[in-house]
């Protein structure tokens, strides 16, 4: 008795026609490094324990260094901003609302290390990829040990979802714990959708998810880069 021969596997079949991981993330990182403008509007959802908190910021960028965040933490329930300007293209400056103080940085891209915790990390995602040169660490451009887990939707956009840890360098010599992270990058513009990171530890959970809607070269006028601390800000 002939049998008929079984066919492959659509999974297998699609598994097998994804990129590799270091060519998505390659291509991801130099689609930002080419970029003339960027902007996005994201959230950052934090969980510790049973508390969860839902924050909001915003990012504009254009090239070579004309760059604008702000941080808004929790706004259903607190008046908390945190904010990094580079209005002139060469002196990055950052002003938060708790302290009332302004910052100025030069050129030094430290400013964005220094944000890390008024921001919950959000200011660590997507500037390392804008500023290669600069050689900042961040979720992204740090990743290791990843590999491709398929493709998934992220608010209706196809995207390639990186699966690996996180474990930050820093000149001290100082090194992060390793952490589960998974990155989700748009199939068509290569840009992150979405980033999520695992710090539990044993009868501890704490997590960050963050997650974008960017848009690859707009027009961004100088007033988008101005930023004036005042207290009714």
């Amino acid at each position: 008795m002939l049998c008929a021969m079984p066919g492959p596997h659509p999974e297998l079949h699609a598994a097998a026609s994804l990129p590799t991981a270091e060519d998505i993330l390659e291509r991801s990182r130099a689609k930002y490094a080419s970029l003339k403008s960027y902007s996005d509007t994201g959230t950052v959802a934090t969980q510790y324990h049973s508390t969860v908190e839902q924050h909001a910021f915003t990012t504009y960028y254009r090239a070579p260094r004309y760059f604008f965040l702000e941080f808004r933490k929790n706004p259903k329930e607190s008046k908390e901003r945190y904010v990094i300007w580079c209005a002139d293209g060469e002196d990055f400056q950052d002003w938060w609302s708790t302290t009332g103080n302004t910052s100025h940085h030069g050129r030094n891209p430290n400013v964005f290390a220094l944000a890390s915790y008024p921001t919950k990390g959000s200011a660590l995602q997507i500037p390392p990829l804008l500023f290669p040169k600069a050689a900042m660490r961040g979720p992204i451009s740090d990743l290791s040990k990843y590999h491709v887990a398929g493709t998934e939707d992220v608010d209706g956009r196809p995207c390639y979802k990186l699966v690996g840890e996180l474990a930050l360098a820093y000149k001290t010599g100082a090194v992060t714990d390793a952490h589960p992270t998974m990155v989700w990058i748009d199939v068509e513009t290569l840009l992150v959708r979405k980033v999520f990171e695992d710090t539990s530890t044993t009868g501890s959970v704490s997590t960050t998810t963050t997650t974008f809607e960017p848009q690859a070269n707009p027009d961004l006028d100088d007033s988008r880069f101005r930023f004036t601390p005042s207290p009714a800000s």
